[in-house]
């Protein structure tokens, strides 16, 4: 590679000196390997196999004999300590008969036959039995026969030494002359193979050339981002900052190559917190974390880590984006939720309570017009008060701090509470509802008052979706081990292009004058409940929209399927 790390090309003498070196070494080492077998006959002559034979044979017999004590001591005292060599003796026999190189097979397994008879008389108790056959002298005539065996295994085992070395001193022969034919072969064939190397090394320039351009471009791509980009190696030390990194930090781009993480963020996001995989988080996304500029100042940033496998360990690859914008405009939202709580739904509930001192108070001199004007006044007091409150319960839903109880109730108590409350709205539109009521416990772990919030908000938005004389339905079940709600009416249905945004934030629903809040937060109620909820068309018309809920363990066993 050159200074700028561009990919130089090949050198065609390196290869023509390669190509012209390679057939000098060859011959020398054909001449060395000559000599060579000639100083290492005498030690061939002693070597390798019929030794190694030898003393697998030797090692066979001590392993018998180790057995065969084992097993007089165990016969002449009755004590299993004596036993403990007879299973490895007997493993390392196995071991070394493959070795010897001697048909020994059948002779060994008699002898261990011989062996294991006696010592399992003697543990079944008949000791006369076992000393008898001890004392009839077969294990002996086994073991010398081995002896013997052993013996003629080693006067073949020479023979076949010195037919073997004769063949050696034929075949060193025949060798040098097959090395010699065979080095004239291997040079033509290192010639072919140095042209081809040739064409590779080619191919690999074109290909390093490619590489190195589509490197250049993505380092361009990586200097023109905007975001913050530190790459970390396994160590905690900065090997690159990007172009935007070196101008929020402060730093040229080398000044912080080579520096520990700890530089440029604080302990708390330190090199150790990141690499460490218990300590990082689930989603690789730190907030708010401190910076430490070039000048000392501190500024709160995001960051977001990712990871790189490479040969050399894992990297990481840390991309910093500063969160003072993020931090002010939160601020602003927690500002506006706390005007919003405090100086708007204050004031409008006082105007509700006039509203309704008015209408006690009311006197029969009053015009229709100002009866009208009360209640569009009371109407749209009420309409701010519940989109004030539904967007307090989305930041609270946001921030994790809707309160959800957990307590053992009957969805019927809610279905019922529901049908209550909401019998004021079906009479006012003449729409009849009605809850079905269950025959047996539909029994949850939830939160009464949610849930309540739940179904009063599907109950509004089908009472509001129906048409004077229409019935609205209300049922609580158990079905295929959940307990389910359902509200159903006889509306017309949801449209087509709103159904996949249905539950989002502030989409319209047939509800008029809704908050479009009221099925997203139903929705977080019911997830945080660990359930479901979703709608479906009603066949005749109409919609039924359904939640479900774990049951409470242990019950439900009587519930009725719908």
């Amino acid at each position: 590679m050159s200074a700028r790390g561009v990919p130089e090309p090949p050198s065609r003498w390196r290869f023509f000196m390669a190509a012209a070196l390679i057939p000098a070494v060859l011959a020398a080492l054909i001449g060395w390997t000559g000599v060579e077998y000639r100083q290492s006959l005498a030690a061939q002559e002693e070597a390798a196999r019929s030794f190694a034979r030898e003393r697998a044979q030797l090692m066979l017999l001590s392993a018998l004999k180790d057995a065969e004590t084992a097993q007089r001591g165990f016969l002449l005292t009755g004590d299993p300590a004596f036993l403990a060599p007879y299973a490895p003796a007997r493993a390392a026999a196995a071991r070394l008969l493959p070795r010897t190189g001697a048909a020994l097979e059948r002779q060994v397994a008699a002898k261990f036959a011989e062996l294991d008879d006696t010592i399992a008389a003697f543990r079944a108790g008949d000791v006369t039995a076992a000393r008898r056959a001890v004392a009839s002298g077969e294990g002996k005539r086994i073991m010398d026969g081995l002896r013997e065996a052993v013996e003629r295994a080693g006067h073949a085992e020479h023979r076949l030494t010195a037919e073997r070395l004769a063949v050696y001193r034929q075949h060193r022969d025949d060798s040098r002359q097959l090395l010699t034919v065979t080095a004239m072969l291997f040079t033509l064939v290192l010639i072919a193979i140095t042209v081809a190397l040739w064409r590779s090394r080619c191919d690999r320039y074109r290909a390093a050339l490619a590489g190195h351009e589509v490197a250049e471009r993505n380092a361009a791509i990586l200097a023109s981002t905007s975001d913050t980009l530190l790459i970390v190696d396994p160590a905690g030390t900065i090997e690159m900052v990007n172009a935007a990194g070196a101008a929020l930090l402060g730093y040229a781009p080398e000044e912080l190559a080579g520096c520990e993480l700890a530089t440029v963020l604080a302990p708390e996001a330190g090199g150790g917190d990141l690499r460490d995989r218990s300590v990082r988080p689930a989603r690789d996304m730190l907030p708010e974390r401190r910076a430490r500029r070039r000048d000392g100042r501190e500024l709160i940033v995001d960051i977001a880590v990712g990871v790189m496998q490479l040969p050399t360990g894992e990297h990481l690859v840390l991309s910093l984006r500063d969160a003072s914008e993020r931090l002010r405009l939160e601020r602003a939202k927690d500002e506006l939720i706390s005007t919003i709580s405090h100086e708007l739904r204050t004031p409008l509930t006082s105007v509700v309570g006039s509203l309704a001192l008015l209408r006690a108070a009311e006197e029969e001199g009053w015009s229709a017009q100002t009866r009208r004007l009360i209640d569009i006044a009371d109407n749209n007091a009420r309409r701010l008060i519940r989109l004030i409150n539904d967007m307090l319960e989305i930041d609270r839903i946001e921030s994790g701090e809707l309160p959800i109880a957990r307590e053992p109730l009957d969805l019927r108590t809610v279905t019922a509470q529901a049908a209550l409350d909401g019998e004021g709205l079906a009479q006012g539109r003449g729409v009849l509802l009605v809850d079905d009521v269950a025959a047996a416990p539909v029994p949850v772990a939830g939160d009464a008052g949610r849930l309540l919030q739940v179904v009063m908000n599907l109950v509004s938005n089908a009472v509001q979706a129906s048409t004077g004389g229409d019935r609205v339905t209300l049922r609580a079940r158990v079905t295929n081990g959940r307990a389910t709600v359902s509200v159903e009416d006889r509306g017309g249905g949801i449209p087509e292009a709103l159904r996949p945004r249905l539950f989002q934030r502030f989409q319209s629903h047939r509800a008029a004058g809704g908050t479009g809040l009221g099925l997203a937060i139903a929705r977080e109620i019911v997830r945080r409940l660990d359930g479901t909820i979703g709608f479906e068309d009603r066949v005749g018309g109409g919609t039924r929209f359904v939640f479900d809920l774990p049951l409470l363990r242990g019950e439900g066993e009587g519930g009725v399927s719908a």
